[in-house]
């Protein structure tokens, strides 16, 4: 026999804090990130040596790259999710992915510059040359996406726990 599946509703009032609650996870998700590339590359020694204000200035910048996406991509992605019936936890996570998937690689294409002609390099070959990415730059900028959209399942999750009640 089918499990019935759980009714949830929105609690409109809680669409503010849950909106906060997920800029600040994944702002803490984005901090701590870079925090462990910084121990590993320059060593502790370095927020010791004055380096720890960097700390506040990822998260500030974290919390409102994550604010403004929620609000530009996640709040429409949300309200159609929500009026076509698909509540679950599962699909807000799922959701939360593939919609930070997609703004992480149009976030990855370089903007022209007005002199044209820009490239760059990393150690294992040319990421963008002529201001397009090359194929070898559409796969590190797909493989960052794919590592950010685990960030934005995570606040997916967040936000869904915050707003949604059972019916």
């Amino acid at each position: 026999m089918a499990r019935p599946v759980a009714e949830y509703r929105l609690a409109p009032a809680r669409v503010g804090l849950a909106i906060l609650a997920g800029s600040l996870t994944g702002a803490m998700i984005v901090t701590l990130h870079w925090l462990n590339m910084v121990v590993r590359v320059l060593g502790v020694a370095y927020l010791t040596g004055g380096g720890a204000q960097g700390i506040a200035v990822v998260f500030l910048g974290a919390f409102l790259a994550w604010l403004a996406g929620l609000i530009l991509i996640g709040g429409p992605a949300w309200w159609l999710l929500h009026r076509h019936q698909i509540r679950g936890l599962r699909a807000a996570g799922l959701a939360g992915m593939a919609a930070t998937f997609v703004a992480g690689l149009i976030l990855a294409i370089p903007l022209p510059h007005k002199d044209g002609g820009h490239s760059e390099t990393d150690r294992r070959g040319i990421l963008i040359e002529n201001d397009q990415l090359t194929a070898y730059g559409w796969e590190k900028a797909a493989g960052g996406a794919l590592l950010l959209s685990f960030v934005g399942g995570a606040v997916a999750v967040v936000l869904w726990k915050v707003a949604y009640r059972r019916a």
